[in-house]
């Protein structure tokens, strides 16, 4: 009985073990340690990022060049309208009567010719509907630009605004015109120029005493020849010793010839019986032989002296006669501006910038220095 019990006991017991030993058999296995995150992963993203823009930059930055390139090119070449090969140009002379314009006009043709342009030729007259329908005809023609020489400022405006409309580039010599290139005198400081040298000979010759001024005006012109005249005057007055009366200062419309200057001026002699110390200024070298030839037609040449502006031939022939009244002229050199004014079209036609106005380069000239700028003259042999 005894022994029955104990064989139970050890029977229980053996199957308590048996089933510790399942039940650990059956247990899950403890999960294995979560592997580090790999560096590699991280360098890939990286190594992405960074080609990806360096080649997009790339790419962007040579369309952007080439897109310029081509955009300026094609600017330039769309904006220069009046460019051509060959050129036709309009050179209408202020006058075929005055040396100084008939210099003006050779110097114009002979540089063309060398520059192989086509020249259209118009005669002002010195008139302002004369130089209108000169423009006009200019533009029935064809011209591609204008080099303009006309005297009335008041024809200027309508004859631009036709050129303008045209998309005709104009040069104007001497008298301005609105929008034109302006070519010619430093009016005022030629000038003032020849003022001084008058000053200077009153105050060596007459004791620095003046009794009275003539002026050979142009008003018709405008205020930029008037420059000129103005220099003159003022050269004269500040520097002489004995200035004249006011009433007896004389402004006189020339006209821009020599015939009306001898006019007015002997018209005026009557008005100034007793002055025997008169200057006389003048707006060209024609108005000065006018009134040199007026003050000796009244049997009075002692009383007067001249200077000028131009210093064209007729000029130079008077002021070296023996006993002269013409002490001189500032000195605009005509025989030289074709070689300014056919140049500077032919840039203005190729879109060339230029400087709103183009000045000569000024001398005082009288005999003393005449052969030094003009050793041709019958004078200097």
């Amino acid at each position: 009985m005894k022994h029955a019990r104990m064989m139970r006991f050890v029977i229980l017991l053996g199957a308590a073990v048996l089933l510790l030993v399942i039940a650990a058999c059956a247990a899950p296995a403890a999960p294995a340690p979560t592997p580090e995150p790999q560096v590699v992963v991280q360098t890939v993203v990286v190594k992405e990022t960074v080609e990806v823009p360096v080649e997009k930059t790339v790419v962007v930055k040579e369309t952007v060049e080439v897109e310029k390139t081509v955009v300026v090119k094609e600017t330039v070449e769309a904006a220069c309208a009046t460019k051509k090969d060959k050129y036709k140009i309009g050179f209408a002379n202020l006058t075929e009567d005055i040396v100084f314009t008939q210099l003006v006009g050779q110097g114009i043709k002979d540089e063309a010719k060398k520059a192989g342009v086509d020249l259209v030729l118009a005669d002002n007259k010195l008139d302002g509907a004369t130089a209108l329908a000169n423009a006009d005809n200019f533009i029935l023609q064809g011209v591609d630009g204008v080099i303009e020489f006309q005297t009335d400022e008041k024809f200027g405006n309508v004859m631009m605004d036709k050129f303008r409309q045209e998309g005709i580039p104009v040069i104007a010599i001497d008298i301005p015109m609105p929008g034109a290139t302006f070519f010619g005198a430093d009016n005022y400081r030629a000038g003032s120029m020849a003022g001084e040298a008058a000053a200077k000979w009153v105050n060596a010759n007459w004791d620095g005493k003046l009794d009275a001024v003539v002026s050979l005006d142009l008003p018709q012109s405008g205020p930029i020849p008037a420059a000129r005249l103005q220099g003159q005057l003022e050269g004269l007055l500040n520097n002489v010793k004995t200035k004249p009366a006011d009433d007896m200062i004389f402004h006189l419309d020339s006209k821009n010839t020599q015939d009306e200057a001898f006019r007015v001026v002997s018209d005026t002699l009557p008005k100034i019986p007793n002055a025997r110390h008169v200057v006389g200024i003048n707006i060209n070298e024609g108005t000065a032989l006018g009134t040199i030839a007026a003050f000796e037609a009244a049997g009075r040449k002692e009383d007067i002296v001249v200077v000028a502006q131009g210093a064209d031939p007729s000029g130079q022939d008077e002021m070296v006669k023996e006993g002269s009244r013409h002490l001189g002229s500032t000195g605009y050199f005509p025989e030289k501006y074709g070689t300014y004014l056919i140049p500077a079209m032919i840039d203005l036609l190729n879109c060339k910038s230029l400087p709103p106005s183009i000045y000569v380069d000024h001398v005082f000239i009288s005999k003393d220095n005449l052969c030094k700028y003009y050793p041709e003259h019958a004078s200097c042999k």
